[in-house]
């Protein structure tokens, strides 16, 4: 695990996901009853075995670091392209950012704008998604401006 990816990287993505357990019924990251809730961003859907009400920061930053970081190939990217593909894949799941990707190139501007751009068809397409907007909007402008300063 990179300094880099502990200094930056996961203190960006504990300020937009949060750190404490959270089991809000409108987020698509709870799977049924049995398994509910996101902690450090970490879904019960996506890891339905892990204990996410009690889940410690350093195991969900291995999480983040093998699960997306490392599975997804972020060091394949330069820097910011690595970061910004992460978050994506962290906030909009691997295989929509795998379609930004093939839309945009490793084009950081052009990536945040198609980010973007998905959240407001989501929130169409999905309206209870509708309250999470500005919060996605906003997390990546705070990315745009700390990756490429626009």
């Amino acid at each position: 695990m990179t300094e880099r990816f502990k200094k930056i990287v996961i203190p960006f993505i504990w300020k937009w996901e949060g750190t404490k357990f959270e089991d809000d019924p409108d987020d698509p990251g709870n799977n049924g009853e049995k398994y509910r809730g996101t902690k450090y961003g970490i879904d019960a859907r996506s890891h339905p075995k892990t204990d996410i009400k009690n889940l410690t920061a350093e195991k969900a930053m291995e999480i983040y670091w093998n699960e997306y970081w490392i599975k997804c190939a972020c060091d394949d990217f330069d820097w910011p392209m690595s970061f910004i593909f992460f978050n994506c894949c962290v906030n909009c799941g691997v295989g929509r950012a795998n379609k930004i990707l093939k839309l945009t190139g490793k084009n950081p501007k052009k990536f945040l704008d198609e980010q973007e751009a998905f959240y407001r068809r989501l929130v169409e397409a999905r309206p209870t998604s509708k309250k999470y907007l500005k919060g996605w909007l906003n997390r990546t402008e705070d990315l745009r401006k700390i990756t490429i300063g626009a």
